[in-house]
């Protein structure tokens, strides 16, 4: 009796549809400083002196080993480097942006999308310390999108906020003031605190316990079906109607959210690395049947 065998759906839409490698949308893995070009840099105007961003920066240098989604061929322990408020005399309330543009301009994906990469945040002593990444989708890369104080504002899109140490209360009664917010625009759509699941399981040696801090972070946002997920090192973090912008580019970024010190330049940075933009998993889904349709079609002829 023949047999036949049935291939994983990753494996069938390699092997009927041609060009499946171009369903990637976007990949940079920041090799060199050229990657500045893929990028639109945006920044709070008042501390902008403040910044430090390094496209292709050698994250070595900082005691970091390699990034977990980096490819063959990728230049080793390259990755983009930010800093906020920093550089400067006094401490403002800082936040920077870095979207994935082309030609100067956001890149409009103009479709349900997958956006992942890796994260690694700097922390030291725990003073003065609580700083955070800032990451999202379907923004129009035209402002900044960061914690703006008690009062959000300025903000578009579908993003995040996420702290290195643990250093928000939990008892807040100011809706975005949590070691982990969700924004759909400037609403917060969901929040938890380093001491919540699933955080104490994924992070339970960070700065604080339940805190990412000092390890890299694996970032997966996936957009289905009026959806929108966030996974941390393929967990489950949220997931929310999104009732906001559908389409648009995506971009990473850091914040200094507080005005009262600058804290440490050497300690308090996010490398970011390997980021990259796919069509949302149905999508995929559909690529693979209809190359499977087109596969029986040219037996049949």
């Amino acid at each position: 009796m023949n047999k036949k065998v049935l291939l994983p759906l990753s494996a069938a839409l390699l092997a009927v549809v041609p060009g499946a490698a171009s369903a990637q949308l976007f990949r940079d893995a920041f090799n060199s400083s050229a990657s500045s070009a893929n990028f639109l840099t945006t920044t709070s105007a008042a501390a902008g002196a403040g910044d430090v961003v390094t496209f292709g920066f050698d994250y070595s240098t900082k005691g970091i080993a390699e990034a977990p989604g980096t490819l063959a061929g990728d230049a080793a322990t390259r990755g983009l480097f930010l800093q906020a408020n920093k550089n400067l005399t006094t401490g403002v309330i800082n936040g920077l942006n870095v979207t994935a543009a082309n030609g100067g301009v956001a890149i409009n994906f103009g479709q349900e999308i997958t956006f992942q990469f890796d994260m690694w945040m700097g922390v030291g002593a725990l003073t003065n310390s609580t700083e955070q990444a800032l990451f999202g989708i379907n923004t129009d890369g035209a402002g900044v999108n960061s914690r703006t104080g008690a009062t959000q504002t300025g903000a578009d899109g579908v993003w995040y906020h996420l702290a290195n140490e643990g250093g928000y209360g939990s008892t807040s009664t100011t809706p975005n003031s949590r070691d982990y917010v969700n924004y759909i625009g400037n609403t917060v759509a969901d929040r938890k605190d380093n001491a919540e699941e699933p955080f104490l399981t994924l992070f339970p040696n960070g700065p604080l316990a339940g805190a990412p801090g000092n390890s890299w972070v694996r970032v997966r946002i996936e957009e289905s079906g009026g959806n929108v997920r966030l996974f941390l090192n393929n967990t489950l973090v949220s997931d929310v109607v999104n009732t906001g912008p559908t389409s648009g580019s995506v971009f990473i970024g850091y914040q200094d959210p507080f005005s009262g010190s600058l804290g440490s330049a050497t300690d308090l940075f996010v490398v970011y690395d390997n980021v990259e933009v796919v069509p949302e998993p149905a999508t995929m889904s559909l690529l693979a049947l209809g190359g499977l349709a087109a596969l029986r079609r040219r037996k049949k002829s």
